[in-house]
């Protein structure tokens, strides 16, 4: 019993020894019985990755960061005064006033910052709400939402006058105020000291994970492809029916295909936005069919990416093709993201 108490503790010694060697030459010991990282006592199904350092998939290994995150900005683009989608004479999924669904939605990002906040506390954050003259007590329920996750934020009122001069057509009285709001939001970044901004219009509903899923994955396409890229939260249904060939990629936890149409949410870098402006100006100053036509341009020459299982629905007619990602459970969500 003694000398196999003096073996045990040798070979614990041993063991220990080993584990550091190996990790100055960048090695990293994994336990098959229990799943664990000695060193680190993570498990295999934790987060391997080192925010602005590396990024590790098992069994795939790690691959170095080239490109270190400094900042984010969300810009919240809210609209409640009417109760019909854009464009289309049709009720939402759930049969909600709108405001409901912009307040769950903003709900679902703040419950994602304050999530990593906690994980990654010297990382800044600022939500920017820029809102199209809701009433006071929608604006106020908005303050409460922010201020209960503790997230670092402020909301603005759009003011339309400012952009329908620049405007290349004007028998659309709705179209004319989408597209001022999408305006304000670009220039506002644009003119920004923020490295990544994510665009998010008031009907999608996040996981809590996706604003984690969404950084890290960034980083890790960056390193791979050596260049910024673009991210799209949600896994559109169209794009499955136009069936075009695509490739797919491991991120952080999710699978992720390369696509060449979104809507207008996505993640971009300050630097893809400044370089396609050209692009940008020509969507919110025109009334385009589809109206993203030229947001599909940018992606012949930039990288667009979504994830599988989606990281956020668009909620919009249970029909609608551009809206209910496929294969969640949109009820549960719903449920997850309620404010009250």
């Amino acid at each position: 019993m003694k000398k196999n108490t003096i073996f045990s503790k040798k070979n614990n010694f041993l063991k220990k020894i080993a584990i550091k060697i190996l990790r100055k030459f960048d090695y990293e010991i994994i336990d098959q019985n229990t799943g664990i990282l000695p060193l680190s006592k993570l498990k295999i199904t934790d987060n391997l990755s080192v925010f602005n350092k590396s990024h590790t998939t098992i069994p795939l290994g790690k691959i170095k960061t080239e490109r270190k995150i400094k900042n984010l900005l969300i810009i919240f683009r809210s609209f409640t005064n009417e109760q019909t989608l854009l464009s289309q004479n049709k009720k939402r999924i759930f049969c909600m006033k709108k405001q409901e669904y912009t307040l769950r939605s903003l709900n679902s990002i703040c419950k994602s910052i304050k999530k990593i906040n906690l994980k990654l506390p010297k990382f800044e954050i600022f939500l920017k709400i820029i809102d199209d003259n809701s009433e006071k007590k929608i604006i106020n329920i908005m303050k409460k939402i922010i201020h209960r996750n503790k997230v670092d934020g402020e909301i603005s009122n759009l003011d339309t006058d400012k952009y329908i001069n620049k405007m290349k057509f004007s028998n659309n009285k709705r179209m004319l105020a989408h597209n001022s709001h999408i305006y304000e939001s670009k220039n506002y970044a644009l003119n920004s000291n923020y490295d990544l901004i994510y665009f998010v219009e008031d009907d999608y509903l996040h996981s809590e994970d996706f604003l984690e899923e969404m950084i890290y994955t960034y980083q890790k396409f960056h390193s791979i492809f050596k260049k910024d890229i673009i991210l799209c939260p949600s896994d559109y249904p169209y794009l499955y029916l136009k069936n075009p060939n695509s490739n797919i990629f491991i991120g952080q936890k999710k699978h992720w295909r390369q696509v060449r149409e979104s809507l207008c949410t996505y993640l971009i870098s300050k630097n893809v936005l400044r370089k396609n402006w050209a692009n940008y100006f020509k969507m919110f100053t025109n009334n385009h069919d589809p109206y993203e036509k030229e947001l599909h341009n940018i992606y012949k020459r930039e990288l667009c990416f979504s994830p599988m299982p989606s990281l956020a629905i668009h909620i919009t007619n249970i029909n609608s093709v551009y809206g209910i990602a496929p294969l969640l459970d949109y009820f549960k969500l719903w449920k997850e993201t309620n404010y009250k």
